[in-house]
């Protein structure tokens, strides 16, 4: 067994073949981890989680998102539906896109908020940290709270100074050709590691649509890497992400 602890198999790019791209994951085994994001892919990520049983839903806003009502409705639909979900994300900073001071505050008074949210529904929280992992790290440990860090894209240090702090450092399946991502599976202990294909997105084939069942080429690149054999690293990963959402 695998599980794709971050996916966004709502998005448009699944219309022709959404049914196809699940059930080649079940077929192999992989549980997918899918983030609803907005009020819309919410109730879509919803609806796939009824649907097929080796979908699991977790329900986030973008970072760059800064509409208010649609921010409250978020957040009343988490409220919703707390025990339809097994955790809270994408949410998180990010400095790529956003670049103006004023509107880097508002991200982190937005983060602030679902990190709040995460502790008081006791879900776990699935964090976006583009360019901006720093403050992620700071604002996690403020509040002595652990996160599954998707697609990190931080240094090796600050990837060392988040799990020591609770948190897993989830890789994707760029790892097959990333420089940055090898460096960080060769530095951070198989125990901190959690994999996800960030689907559609990110593919081990730059430029080609993404799906779950490319976890299979990041096991045995971190088998590579690592030197261990590749069934070390589907349980250990696996295990990782089965406890971080407290998956049966």
């Amino acid at each position: 067994m695998l599980v794709d602890v971050h996916a966004h198999i709502d998005f448009s790019h699944f219309d022709q073949d959404r049914d196809e791209v699940i059930k080649r994951a079940e077929k192999e085994k992989i549980l997918i981890v899918t983030s609803g994001m907005g009020s819309g892919g919410m109730k879509r990520t919803l609806e796939l989680a009824e649907r097929y049983e080796n979908i699991f839903a977790t329900l986030g806003v973008s970072p760059t998102e800064f509409d208010e009502r649609e921010i409250e409705d978020c957040i009343n639909l988490i409220r919703d539906n707390r025990d339809k979900i097994i955790g809270i994300g994408e949410v998180g900073l990010d400095y790529y896109w956003v670049k103006e001071s004023e509107k880097r505050k508002h991200e982190m008074k937005n983060f602030k908020r679902f990190i709040e949210l995460s502790n008081e529904l006791d879900l776990p929280l699935v964090v976006h940290s583009r360019d901006a992992e720093e403050d992620v790290i700071k604002m996690l440990r403020d509040f002595d709270t652990g996160a599954i860090l998707h697609c990190f894209g931080g240094s090796v240090k600050l990837a060392e100074e988040a799990v020591m702090s609770g948190s897993l450092i989830s890789i994707p399946t760029s790892v097959v050709y990333s420089k940055q991502k090898q460096e960080m599976v060769r530095e951070i202990p198989l125990k901190d590691l959690v994999l996800e294909t960030d689907a559609p997105f990110l593919a081990p084939v730059p430029r080609t649509r993404n799906e779950p069942i490319n976890l299979k080429l990041s096991v045995q690149k971190i088998a590579d890497i690592k030197g261990v054999d590749i069934a070390v690293v589907e349980d250990t990963t696996t295990e990782n992400a089965k406890r971080f959402f407290n998956l049966v």
